[in-house]
């Protein structure tokens, strides 16, 4: 209930009228409900929040199909083959967790200066991939660890060579562990606001979080349209938890394990 509290608030005065919103003493439930904020917010000419949300939706996208199809190759491989530096690897991937993503603002700043990637959708994504990549891994090393192995031995000995062993045998199996790891580098990318800021400065490049400070002016804030913003940008991420929600616990608790 205390989670909710928020956000019930905030839907709420998504519907506010603008008397509503101000008013003395303060109402906690609209006197007449409207939706004329959440279309204010989408047809918004200095706050182009459709573009907003299109830039996100392409960024998290895009950083979710890199993140998974990297994760499973790279995870595999460190999963079922032994070499050199393969501890050392998998530690330094867990160590980039413990830096935040501060420390990472001047240097990749300046790189993506020197390569002329400044209010681009590329230095979004592969900043995002700098942090959700690693981590996946990790996630899914320990996943197919848990795996036995005598099914894929029992592939090949069938005939089936290495990749295909992975996409018939593995892959099905892995399938929670894989869908934990989507949603972790979408949500991810989809509420990070410190790159969006720092590597965007053209208004039509923005991403939703970054574009939601917008809608926070010098002489007053946009009570009405921020909320029915915020509400906007939690409706991808409502609809994919709610459909892998059991995915995506299954897939936490089985990838933070070894068999």
């Amino acid at each position: 209930m205390f989670a909710l509290g928020p956000f019930v608030w905030v839907f709420l005065a998504s519907l506010k009228t603008r008397a509503d919103l101000y008013a003395t003493p303060l109402r906690y439930l609209p006197a007449q409900l409207t939706v004329a904020n959440y279309v204010d917010a989408w047809t918004s000419r200095l706050t182009p929040f459709s573009r907003f949300f299109a830039n996100s939706l392409w960024v998290s996208s895009v950083t979710m199909v890199v993140t998974t199809s990297v994760s499973i190759l790279a995870g595999y491989a460190l999963s079922r083959f032994r070499f050199a530096g393969r501890n050392a690897l998998l530690l330094i991937f867990l160590a980039t967790q413990m830096f935040p993503a501060v420390l990472l603002i001047a240097p990749l700043l300046s790189q993506w200066y020197a390569l002329g990637l400044i209010d681009t959708y590329q230095a979004l994504i592969y900043s995002n991939l700098s942090f959700t990549v690693p981590f996946t891994v990790w996630m899914l090393v320990g996943y197919f660890d848990a795996i036995p192995r005598d099914l894929e031995e029992s592939a090949l000995i069938d005939g089936c060579g290495r990749f295909g062993a992975l996409c018939r045998i593995v892959l099905p199996l892995a399938a929670p562990g894989i869908a934990a790891t989507a949603i972790f580098a979408f949500v991810t990318s989809w509420s990070e606001l410190l790159f969006a800021i720092t590597f965007t400065t053209q208004t039509e490049m923005r991403t939703l979080s970054a574009g939601l400070l917008f809608m926070v002016g010098q002489y007053e804030i946009q009570w009405g349209q921020l909320s029915a913003g915020v509400m906007i940008s939690t409706v991808p991420v409502a609809v994919l938890f709610t459909y892998l929600q059991r995915h995506l616990i299954r897939g936490l608790s089985a990838g933070a394990l070894k068999g």
